[in-house]
């Protein structure tokens, strides 16, 4: 194979890979993450509402499902998406999406999460006792589910994709 031709091939497995990288990170919601002294520490804040909003800023299906499953008003599900302890709880599940997927931790269980969602519902005194209620419910009804939503949450790993980044530069200049 001649330069000219090696160069094509490099650019266009460049191409792919940047591209590859693009789709992944406009999913809405990706945990970014940064490994500092052998740590994995989240970059980005998430909260609820970033899980129901689309890139767009629209609210996604997750959003209206909830809506129609809780049988609850646009301020009902606002009250839910703003509550400190509900949030708090949520950063205890992504941190635990961390731990899985980089370092193979265990993940939480179906009743470990959804003590987290009883115990953050019931610390709010911003949700009333009626919401509170239907929150709990709904969280016992679909309890087997709830790690499966949580745990398909996508991981940016910065210390793994700028090492990439650095060899296709490295690659590519040293053509």
């Amino acid at each position: 194979m001649n330069k000219k031709t090696t160069t094509i091939i490099i650019l266009v497995i460049g191409v792919i890979l940047l591209s590859l990288y693009v789709i992944s990170s406009t999913y809405s919601v990706i945990i970014e993450v940064l490994d500092k002294d052998g740590k994995s520490e989240i970059i980005n804040e998430i909260t609820i509402r970033d899980l129901v909003i689309n890139d767009n800023g629209t609210y996604n299906s997750t959003y209206y499902d909830a809506l129609n499953e809780l049988d609850i008003t646009t301020n009902e599900a606002n009250t839910l998406m703003d509550s400190v302890p509900l949030n708090r709880a949520l950063d205890v599940v992504l941190k635990s999406v961390v731990d899985y997927k980089l370092h193979g931790k265990n993940k939480l269980t179906n009743k470990e999460l959804y003590d987290l969602i009883v115990s953050a519902v019931n610390d709010d005194n911003t949700i009333s006792i009626e919401l509170k209620n239907k929150v709990i419910d709904k969280a016992r009804e679909y309890i087997s589910d709830i790690s499966n939503f949580m745990y398909d949450i996508g991981i940016n790993n910065h210390g793994i994709s700028a090492w990439y980044t650095f060899s296709l530069l490295l690659l590519f200049f040293s053509l």
